[in-house]
């Protein structure tokens, strides 16, 4: 085997573990010799040939359960031919021993019928396996929806009662034959009918989602009928109180002008008037009157839908309490003119009201936008905090610790509103900081990596040098070099000396 010295010592303790289970080729070959040699020898050579099969031919294979698929259901599809077959083949088998009188089945033969019904037997207990496992299931999941009923609450004692859950739904269809006559193995140990539970179930669930929506389908029209109802009545008030309004001042001034002209007719034309001249005037006086009332018919028509679309309904007085005549035509031109004043500015009203809900819109929109980009910016640093190794071995101290003393610690308000609104720039800043501590520990690290070479190379100069004492190898020394300091002192002397001789 191979020498596991020079691998770790979790490698060298896996391949011990697979070192029984590793064999050479020899080995192997000679195990396989040894298995069969075995086998052979319990293996009956002498007995006939038999047919390839593993079942009994009394065996019944109808169809595949519902649960067999793949190799499975097609290795029953061909268990059912080799029936058929393997049923012709013993009926061909009994005609010819049947020609030979007296004659008994041979001991092989007997060994043969007996393996059929073992292996018969081993497949019909495999099918009444798949279909237990099947019937588990259902009666698992049966089970589960009973439990999670039993944990609901009951809201009266007679909430699952036939009448009461059918007493506001329509006529349901029939339940079908095949739930009323369930089989006995549908139900449970306890005396507790399944199929009843779950009838019982679905019609309180159909109940409630009825009455669910029959409630929301009420409180929305009455929700729609209330708010509409109170629109109207102001908006119709509003605007058959102006129109009224405007009815009596035309009517008053119409009354006037009628009033004085025949007087100003008589006393401009006399007594000579003709009855054409009169059928003119009358005619004219007609058409101008025509030409106002269109005119009063359209201002009536733009205050009502001014009054209905644009201004909220007021207070509304009492349906008895008429206008009194007190009113007088100055006030009632005075309102006149203040509706023709006001009706001017409505559409640059809904102008602006348009313009300024775009620039909500607008608003709304960069908010939601720059929110996305800081979540996925924070998210970003997130995952890049997690994967670095230099913001847990420098983090940075934070802006709260530093507030001591006078100060006092952090409000637990601000700490919260901290952690649910961070910072990107804290979390720049903290980069910024890692990278800068990083650097400096790396320049630190440099200088004295600096320092101890020096130190090193100081002290190897002075070993060397040391040696060279050592082993007599000192360099003669300078006359030149000693004497290079001092050349300036030595020429004084000598001048100071030829002075005095």
């Amino acid at each position: 085997m191979e020498d596991y010295n020079i691998l770790p010592e979790p490698l060298k303790k896996f391949g011990r573990s697979l070192d029984p289970f590793i064999k050479k080729r020899q080995e192997v070959a000679q195990i396989r010799k040894i298995l069969s040699s075995h086998l052979s020898v319990h293996l009956n050579v002498d007995g006939g040939l038999r047919p390839l099969s593993l079942v009994d031919p009394t065996s019944s294979i109808d169809a595949a359960p519902h649960g067999v698929r793949g190799n499975q259901k097609e290795y029953l599809r061909c268990v059912r031919a080799n029936i058929k077959a393997r049923k012709e083949f013993s009926k061909a088998r009994k005609d010819h021993y049947g020609r030979q009188d007296g004659q008994v089945p041979s001991v092989g033969m007997r060994e043969h019928l007996a393996s059929q019904d073992g292996t018969g037997s081993s497949l019909r207990s495999f099918l009444d396996l798949v279909q237990q496992r099947q019937k588990h299931e259902r009666l698992r999941i049966i089970e589960d929806y009973i439990e999670m009923l039993n944990q609901k609450p009951a809201a009266v004692v007679g909430h699952l009662d036939a009448q009461e859950v059918l007493k506001d739904v329509e006529t349901q269809p029939k339940v079908p034959p095949e739930v009323i006559n369930a089989s006995p193995s549908s139900r449970i140990v306890g005396g507790r009918d399944l199929t009843v539970l779950v009838d019982q179930l679905e019609k309180s669930v159909l109940r409630a989602k009825m009455l669910l929506q029959k409630e929301q389908k009420l409180f929305a029209k009455y929700q729609a009928e209330s708010a509409n109802l109170s629109v109207r009545r102001g908006s119709r008030f509003q605007a058959v109180d102006a129109t009224r309004q405007e009815l009596i001042n035309w009517i008053e001034c119409e009354l006037g002008k009628t009033g004085d002209g025949p007087l100003e007719a008589e006393e401009i034309h006399g007594p000579t008037t003709s009855v054409k001249q009169g059928e003119e005037y009358m005619s004219t006086e007609l058409t101008s009157i025509q030409r106002q009332y269109a005119r009063y018919t359209k201002a009536r028509q733009t205050l009502i839908t001014a009054y209905s679309i644009t201004f909220e309904p007021s207070p509304l007085a009492e349906p008895h309490q008429d206008i009194g005549p007190q009113q007088t035509t100055e006030e009632l031109q005075n309102t006149s003119g203040m509706n023709q004043a006001i009706y001017p500015y409505l559409e640059t009203t809904l102008m602006v009201s348009s313009e300024q809900k775009e620039i909500i819109q607008q608003k709304s929109h960069v908010t939601i936008t720059l929110s996305k980009q800081l979540k996925e910016g924070s998210q970003g640093l997130d995952r890049l905090a997690d994967e670095s190794h230099l913001l847990p071995t420098y983090p940075i101290s934070a802006p709260g610790s530093q507030r001591k003393g006078l100060e006092g610690a952090v409000s637990f308000g601000e700490q919260m509103s901290n952690h649910e609104k961070p910072d990107s720039s804290l979390r720049a800043r903290a980069w910024v900081f890692a990278s800068e501590s990083a650097n400096y520990a790396l320049e630190e690290a440099v200088s004295e990596r600096l320092e101890e070479g020096a130190k090193a190379i100081s002290e190897a100069g002075e070993t060397m040098s040391g040696l060279e004492v050592l082993f007599g190898r000192e360099g003669k020394d300078d006359l030149w070099g000693t004497l290079d300091g001092n050349l300036g002192v030595i020429k004084e002397e000598i001048g100071s000396q030829s002075r005095e001789g």
